[in-house]
């Protein structure tokens, strides 16, 4: 049996890292897509394959994997989580493929990636990765109910052992989304005149060396978490502008939220340098998107301003990308029998 899966590429409007502290955040699903090839057979072994990875594996090793990962979870054993993202590049595809077969491993399986995202961008390349291999596993199983804690599992390795469900909620949604700890993806009102230009500042950001740090600045002066606080109210402040089209507002938001970022320290040089260029030709917003340290910054802008907005971050120095934004959400492509 093959099962094809694909699932979007997202961008964070609002809320980053307030999302781990209690606080909203709002998503939208960029047009750049992961493509998701689920092979079963009855070779023995487990491949795994994309366009930077190869690795074989057993289903022993997955099982082991599985029982290793859940036990640093329970004594919040973040450092082992993070140099297991490290050293395995594979290590939450076997953790979801563990969860979701778990007790039922068969002999052969075979997963294949191929990907349109620039990978450590803010783009959620691995969150993309791993709702399109839960929504193929899904499939699988006949188990829908379960792409969403599936998909999941694969950010708890990813981000060094806490992670929310933003990136893969929003890549399983598509459109727009309202993501909180309790409700999870929900998706809200938006109008359709919603323009982003994306900078990539080519630098990588390692998302889980980057919230231990922002972990650390929080735990080391507990009064620092009025500054999650506030991109909390930023957030729900966007949702009325969002869905009316009143992008100088949104843009206004996306500003405040920015500076805000950069108090917490996940900001940087590269992405500042973007973000000037864009606001000097005419964005209404500007703001790193994902976890920071590099990657990308949006820029909100109207349809007349787009090309100049894009040539000011060119001539920056970034990379520009001009996906369409808001598309649908992750879908299987083909099932073969």
């Amino acid at each position: 049996m093959i099962v094809i899966a694909s699932a979007p590429a997202k961008a964070i409007l609002l809320g980053e890292h307030s999302v781990n502290r209690g606080q909203s955040a709002l998503a939208v699903s960029v047009g750049l897509r992961v493509r998701c090839t689920l092979s079963l057979s009855s070779e023995t072994g487990y491949r795994f394959s994309s366009a930077a990875q190869h690795q074989t594996a057993t289903a022993d090793e997955v099982e082991q994997l599985v029982r290793e990962v859940d036990a640093w979870r329970e004594a919040q054993n973040y450092e082992a989580i993070r140099h297991l993202s490290r050293t395995d590049f594979f290590a939450s595809a076997k953790y979801i493929i563990g969860h979701a077969l778990g007790g039922h491993l068969p002999a052969g399986l075979s997963v294949m990636w191929e990907s349109e995202i620039p990978s450590a961008g803010g783009l959620g390349s691995g969150g993309t990765s791993f709702a399109a291999l839960a929504t193929a596993l899904a499939e699988v199983c006949g188990q829908p109910a379960q792409i969403g804690p599936w998909a999941y599992l694969g950010d708890v390795i990813a981000h060094g052992g806490v992670a929310s469900a933003l990136d893969t909620q929003t890549s399983l949604h598509g459109g727009v989304i309202r993501y909180t700890r309790e409700a999870w993806g929900r998706p809200v009102a938006f109008d359709h005149g919603l323009t982003l230009v994306i900078g990539n500042t080519r630098m990588r950001g390692q998302t889980s060396e980057v919230n231990t740090r922002v972990r650390q600045w929080l735990e080391a002066d507990a009064t620092r978490l009025r500054y999650f606080e506030m991109i909390g109210v930023l957030s729900r402040a966007a949702l009325e502008p969002l869905a009316h089209g009143d992008w100088p507002q949104l843009g206004a938001l996306m500003n405040l939220n920015q500076l805000v970022l950069e108090r917490i320290g996940v900001s940087s040089p590269e992405l500042e340098a973007l973000n000037r260029a864009a606001l000097s030709a005419g964005a209404f917003g500007a703001k790193l998107s994902g976890s920071g340290g590099g990657g990308i910054m949006l820029a909100l802008v109207a349809p007349e301003t787009k090309a100049a907005v894009a040539e000011a971050i060119q001539q920056a120095g970034g990379e520009v990308l001009l996906p369409e934004v808001a598309v649908g959400g992750a879908r299987v492509e083909q099932v073969i029998e």
